[in-house]
C-alpha cells in the first residue's frame, strides 16, 4: 500500500457510524473528518455527517482506525455515543452535524492508542474563479458506507464515481445543493464528494497536467420514486455544497471559543 497516494489517503477520511433509534431502529451513515486550521497554526478535528443520520438516535458508535508505527492497521476502536452527540451540534439550517473530535483522540492517546486518519480541510474547497470554471458535467468520487457496507478486514470504505446530474454552480431548486449521477443508497449519506483527478483535468485555459482534488459537497439524500406498491432508486443524489458548510462550520467554530 501507498500511504502517500491521493486516493489512498481519502480512504481514511471517512468513518462508519452506527446508530440505534428512539423508536428501536437501526440507521447507519458515514462520517468524515475534517480539521479547521485556526490563526495560532493549531488543527481542529471534526466530525461531520447529516443531522438526519444522528438526530433520532440515543445510542451508536463510529469505529476509527488504530496506528501502528504511524501506518494503518486492520485494527479499529469502537467509540460510543449516546443521544447527547446532537446538542447545539446541528449546522445551521443544514442536514449536518459537526461533533468536535479532539478530546476523543487525545484520551485515546494518553491510553497509548493512536489513532490513523487523514482530513479533509479548507485548502481543498474550491475557490470561485474555480466553480465559476466547472463544467456542467464533472467526474466526482465520493467515499462511504452504503447499506452499512464496507472491508470489514482492513476497516475500509467504498469508493463510487459518478459525474454531476445538475451544474455545481447551480442552486438546485433554489437549494444549496446540487445532484450527482451515481449509485447513491441509503448509509451513503455524511459521504464526502470529491472532483478527482489523476494525470490531467480541464481548466478554462485548456487542459493542465497534474492531479486535482478539490472537496465539493456532502452527499445529504438518494433519490427515490415512489411507486404505488415499492420504492426505487433513481441513481441519484442530492449534494450539500462544500461552500456552504464551510461558512456553518465556520460559525460553529466561532461559537464553541466564545464557550
Amino acid at each position: 500500500m501507498n500511504i502517500n497516494d491521493i486516493s489512498t489517503q481519502l480512504l481514511y477520511t471517512t468513518v462508519p457510524i452506527y446508530a440505534k433509534n428512539n423508536n428501536g431502529s437501526f440507521s447507519s451513515g458515514t462520517g468524515f473528518i475534517f480539521s479547521v486550521m485556526e490563526q495560532n497554526d493549531t488543527s481542529i478535528p471534526l466530525l461531520i455527517t447529516n443531522y438526519h443520520v444522528l438526530k433520532n438516535a440515543v445510542a451508536g458508535f463510529v469505529e476509527l482506525h488504530i496506528a501502528e508505527k504511524g501506518l494503518p492497521s486492520e485494527k479499529s476502536i469502537r467509540i460510543q455515543f449516546n443521544e447527547s452527540i446532537i446538542n447545539g451540534n446541528k449546522l445551521g439550517n443544514l442536514d449536518l452535524i459537526v461533533i468536535p473530535l479532539a478530546s476523543t483522540l487525545n484520551e485515546l492517546k494518553q491510553r497509548g492508542i493512536n489513532i490513523f486518519y487523514r482530513t479533509v480541510d479548507q485548502n481543498m474547497l474550491p475557490k470561485e474563479e474555480q466553480i465559476e470554471y466547472f463544467a456542467a458535467i464533472e467526474d466526482i468520487t465520493f467515499i462511504g458506507y452504503p447499506s452499512g457496507l464496507y472491508d470489514s478486514v482492513n476497516k475500509l470504505p467504498i469508493i463510487r464515481q459518478g459525474i454531476t446530474a445538475t451544474p455545481i454552480w447551480n442552486q438546485f431548486n433554489g437549494e444549496n445543493v446540487f445532484l450527482i449521477d451515481a449509485g447513491v443508497f441509503p448509509g451513503s449519506s455524511g459521504s464526502p464528494v470529491f472532483i478527482y483527478n489523476h494525470g490531467s483535468y480541464p481548466t478554462k485555459d485548456g487542459i493542465a497536467i497534474g492531479n486535482r482534488l478539490l472537496f465539493i459537497g456532502v452527499i445529504s439524500e438518494t433519490m427515490i420514486r415512489n411507486e404505488a406498491d415499492a420504492k426505487s432508486y433513481l441513481d441519484l443524489g442530492k449534494v450539500i455544497g462544500s461552500k456552504v458548510m464551510y461558512e456553518e462550520v465556520t460559525k460553529f467554530i466561532q461559537r464553541i471559543n466564545k464557550v
